[in-house]
């Protein structure tokens, strides 16, 4: 990779750091003053956000279509405009009928713009493996800081000037990126062609793997959801105190890190089972360990294994599609399955909260676990896919 390939790849990871605390998790800080402000239920207020999240997994396999016929610009700009347009008209609402506009707005735009184009982007951009899985762990390592600094960010814009100076605040913040995206990304990233033996393999590929692909993924947004949901509910049931279970909690996004910046490091090739087994064992294990040892230190060490594990994951996915079907068909794939982890976003908060109130947390999260163990077989046979094995 040339240094300004480089550069533009550590620019791209900002720009989806700034992205995802703008669009998707400055929600969470947003809910109650939308709520008071607005007169009306939490649950109005959520519906809004999974209405942008189901627009959002709608689109995602036409969105990359998009990419794989190379208008990268095109989606970008789009994306951006649709973000600002939907910030602004969510410091606008008065009312229902314009938060829930907002939220669609900046549901599409999210398609547009988070994990999965940004992927693509890199995929179609660089050729050698081993910088291409470096490149999308720097991206992943910038996105993964977003909660981290967005979410007391936007508490604070919001204590200091309230709510709809948090949302204008972040159509600036948009404006950012898309200087960022049109100055030095979107020059620096170009498309490459995919070779004719890996297009023959697309082909080939699509109804043996892709059913299997979602499977993995799906199963593994959904137990990560799952526990987000659950967890701090589920620890105070237990005698802990809502400050110790939140800070449990924290221990989920701080892990995702380490994992990537190993990967950002490696040098040399991985085991195949690295972004395949590895994840979901981490996954299930730490489930497990939140749900059958009842000690708050013993649940925040294992929040950060089933958080390594979903870190790992991440990454997994794009890998492991562009290895598959080749990368400039990698978009295409890559939304189907962020179709399917859109829809598990959307739904998996009230359908496992409901659950858990006739069957019990407990018994939710182990359901959970048990689903995770049960992909692993799946996982095992997409790790040798062309008989030798794809990492």
């Amino acid at each position: 990779m040339s240094p300004t390939q480089k550069r533009a790849v550590w620019l791209l990871g900002l720009c989806q750091c700034i992205l995802w605390g703008v669009l998707y998790y400055s929600f969470s800080v947003l809910l109650v003053p939308l709520e008071q402000a607005l007169e009306t239920t939490r649950t109005v207020v959520a519906g809004a956000f999974s209405t942008g999240l189901i627009a959002m997994a709608c689109i995602a396999p036409q969105v990359g279509r998009w990419l794989d016929s190379g208008y990268s610009r095109r989606v970008t700009h789009y994306g951006l405009a649709l973000a600002m347009l939907g910030l602004l008209l969510l410091g606008l609402s008065d009312g229902i009928a314009l938060l829930y506009a907002a939220w669609l707005v900046m549901g599409i735009a999210m398609a547009l713009l988070l994990y999965e184009p940004a992927f693509v982007l890199v995929m179609h951009a660089v050729v050698e493996p081993g910088h291409r899985l470096r490149s999308l762990a720097a991206v992943t390592i910038m996105g993964g800081l977003a909660s981290t600094i967005f979410l007391p960010l936007t508490s604070y814009v919001i204590d200091l000037w309230g709510w709809r100076a948090a949302a204008f605040s972040g159509a600036c913040a948009v404006l950012l990126v898309a200087y960022l995206m049109e100055a030095w990304v979107l020059p620096s990233l170009p498309s490459m062609q995919q070779d004719a033996e890996r297009a023959a393999f697309t082909h080939k590929a699509w109804p043996r793997f892709m059913p299997s692909l979602a499977v993995v993924f799906g199963i593994g947004s959904l137990a990560s959801i799952a526990l987000t949901t659950l967890l701090i509910p589920f620890l105070i049931e237990r005698g802990t105190s809502a400050s110790a279970a939140a800070l449990v909690l924290a221990a989920f996004g701080a892990a995702q890190l380490p994992g990537r910046i190993w990967l950002l490091r490696q040098t040399r090739a991985l085991s195949a089972t690295t972004l395949t087994i590895t994840p979901i064992l981490l996954m299930a294990l730490g489930m497990l360990g939140v749900t059958l040892v009842d000690n708050p230190w013993i649940s925040l060490v294992a929040v950060a294994v089933f958080g390594l594990g979903a870190g790992l994951q991440t990454l997994a996915k794009p890998w492991l599609v562009q290895a598959i079907y080749g990368s400039s068909s990698a978009g295409q794939w890559n939304g189907e399955i962020a179709r399917v982890q859109g829809f598990a976003r959307a739904v998996t908060p009230v359908a496992v909260a409901g659950v858990s109130i006739v069957w019990g947390i407990a018994s939710v999260l182990v359901a959970m676990a048990i689903l995770l163990a049960a992909t692993l077989p799946i996982a095992h046979r997409l790790r040798t896919t062309d008989g030798r094995g794809i990492l």
